[in-house]
C-alpha cells in the first residue's frame, strides 16, 4: 500500500481504525518512518483497534529549539500516549503522533464495544541510532519544514482548528508580539517565572501516584527558582501559574525522560507530573502536543484528598 493509498483526513471526534500491522509496515521507508514520523514499537499493541480523533496534528513546537515545524497527514487518538517500553521506560508520557495512512475510517454507527485483539509487540523496529533514542519526539525536527512566526494563516488554522474564542486568539496574538518585541530589544522572553537565587534546592516531599497535593502561590514557587527561572536545571513556564493553589492528584513520578533535541536519557529527581495538568500550547504558537508539564515537589505541598466533586484542570478559572 502507498503512503497516499485512500488517503483520509480525518477530523476531530471522527472514528478510526489502526490499520493491522503489515499494511502500516507497508507504509514506512527504510528508516521505518512516513514523511520523517517513525512508527514506533510501542503503538504496535493499537494495531485493529479503534479510536476516535482527539485533534489534528497540524504543527508542533520544537523544545529546546524555539521553533515549529509544520506537520501533514497527521492526528492524535484520545487518551493514547507512549508507555515507553522500548524507550528505556521514559516517563514523559507524550501524545502519539498517527499518520493518516495508518488508519482507516470506522463507522460510527457500527462501532462495538470489545476492541479487536491487538497485533504482537514483538517487531523489529529501531529505536536507537549512534548511542541515542530515536522516538517521534527526536524526530519531530525532520517532519516538515519551519513555519516562521509571521506566516498568518497558521494562525487562522489554529483559531478553526481549536475552536478558540475571540478573547483567546486575540491574547495568543497579542503575547506572541509582545514576546517577539522583547526579544528584538534583548529583553528575556515572558515564557518562564524567574527567581533570585544563584543556587536552588533539592526539597522531596517523597510523593506516590494517588496522592494529593496543591500548587504553591506564584510567590512561593518564585523563591524556588534562579535568575533563569529555573529549579536545579527545570524551568517553571509561565503558563503553569495558572494551576497555582489548585489542587490534584499525582499521577506519576518522573524519574528519566528523553531529551528531545539530543536523544540521550537523563535521570531527574524530586519531579512528578500531575493527573489533567497538560500544557494547552497557547504560549508554544498553539502547539496541539498536549504534554505534560514537570513539576518538581518544591513546588507543591501533600493536602488531604479533596471532596467530590473534584476540581479538575478544566474547572480552574
Amino acid at each position: 500500500m502507498s503512503v497516499n493509498a485512500a488517503q483520509v483526513h480525518f477530523r476531530p471526534g471522527d472514528w478510526v481504525e489502526v490499520r493491522p500491522l503489515p499494511e502500516i509496515l507497508a507504509t514506512l521507508d527504510a528508516s521505518g518512518t512516513v514523511e520523517g514520523l517513525p512508527f514506533m514499537p510501542e503503538m504496535v499493541q493499537y494495531c485493529g483497534r479503534r479510536f476516535q480523533v482527539y485533534r489534528r496534528a497540524e504543527k508542533v513546537f520544537l523544545d529546546g529549539r524555539n521553533t515549529v515545524v509544520r506537520l501533514e497527514n497527521a492526528v492524535f487518538l484520545d487518551g493514547i500516549r507512549c508507555d515507553a517500553q522500548s524507550h528505556g521506560g521514559c516517563q514523559m508520557g507524550c501524545l502519539m503522533f498517527w499518520k493518516e495512512a495508518w488508519l482507516r475510517p470506522v463507522d460510527a454507527g457500527k462501532i462495538t464495544i470489545a476492541p479487536i485483539a491487538p497485533c504482537s509487540p514483538h517487531v523489529a523496529i529501531p529505536t536507537m541510532k549512534e548511542g541515542k533514542y530515536v522516538c517521534q519526539a527526536t524526530e519531530l525536527a525532520s517532519c516538515g519544514p519551519g513555519m516562521p512566526w509571521w506566516d498568518f494563516g497558521q494562525y487562522v488554522r489554529d483559531y478553526v482548528a481549536r475552536k478558540m474564542s475571540k478573547r483567546e486568539w486575540i491574547g495568543m496574538l497579542a503575547s506572541l508580539a509582545c514576546d517577539k518585541i522583547r526579544r528584538a530589544c534583548g529583553l528575556a522572553s515572558r515564557d518562564v517565572l524567574v527567581g533570585h537565587l544563584a543556587k536552588t534546592t533539592d526539597d522531596s516531599l517523597c510523593l506516590q501516584p494517588g496522592e494529593w497535593v496543591q500548587v504553591k502561590s506564584r510567590e512561593e514557587i518564585a523563591a524556588t527558582l534562579d535568575t533563569l527561572g529555573r529549579n536545579r536545571g527545570l524551568g517553571f513556564a509561565l503558563a503553569m501559574t495558572e494551576f497555582c493553589n489548585g489542587r490534584f492528584r499525582v499521577l506519576r513520578r518522573v524519574e528519566r525522560v528523553i531529551v528531545e533535541w539530543s536523544g540521550e536519557m537523563r535521570q531527574i529527581t524530586t519531579t512528578v507530573v500531575l493527573d489533567g495538568v497538560t500544557c494547552n500550547g497557547m504560549a508554544r504558537r498553539c502547539c496541539p502536543r498536549d504534554c505534560h508539564y514537570l513539576w518538581r515537589e518544591a513546588w507543591l505541598r501533600r493536602v488531604e484528598p479533596l471532596p467530590s466533586p473534584v476540581r479538575s484542570a478544566d474547572e480552574l478559572p
